[in-house]
């Protein structure tokens, strides 16, 4: 029995070197306390809602975000606190009932203030480079997400609909897919 048993255990970490798990995968593995997969997007929802320093109201201040929709990372869970990560990297902990669950994103965040020249990203009609654009985004803005599928995202700003590459957008993950 001791036999069969270090077998299928030498077979386990064979496989597991063999078949690495993708880093979208992994990231679903991991669940924080109220069960929901760690990391993950979320968004803010009030038009003013503090990051602390901890997780709790007696925590000092760290920043007031006035800005309804904003995507940020949830990368940790303590109680009805998240940790939470913007699209500068500044991290804090904020309540549970500011963050909704609703998927949005921002336009290349890390091109914003480029001053070299005017850098706006192609919203196409289609999720395929050769469609027609129908808008021009400039960093830092935030769109809301219908749907991605690993390459491109289905999204929606200010009426107009369209699809723009997965990797020019902060607030989803490379090759996520849902829907």
């Amino acid at each position: 029995m001791r036999r069969i048993v270090s077998l299928v255990l030498s077979l386990l970490v064979v496989l597991a070197v063999v078949m690495p798990v993708s880093p979208v995968q992994a990231q679903s593995e991991r669940r924080g306390a109220s069960g929901a997969p760690l990391p993950r997007f979320a968004i803010i929802k009030p038009d003013r809602a503090r990051m602390r320093v901890g997780p709790g109201f007696n925590y000092a201040t760290k920043w007031i975000y006035k800005r309804p929709g904003l995507p940020v990372e949830i990368i940790e869970e303590y109680a009805v606190w998240r940790q939470v990560r913007d699209a500068d990297g500044t991290e804090g902990w904020m309540h549970v009932s500011v963050l909704s669950s609703v998927r949005n994103a921002m336009v290349a965040p890390w091109l914003r203030g480029n001053s070299a020249e005017e850098t706006y990203l192609d919203v196409k009609a289609s999720g395929n480079d050769s469609a027609r654009d129908v808008a021009r985004l400039e960093p830092g803005v935030i769109v809301h997400l219908s749907e991605c599928d690993g390459t491109w995202c289905e999204l929606e700003v200010k009426g107009v609909s369209g699809y723009m590459h997965q990797n020019d957008l902060w607030g989803v993950y490379p090759n996520e897919v849902f829907r």
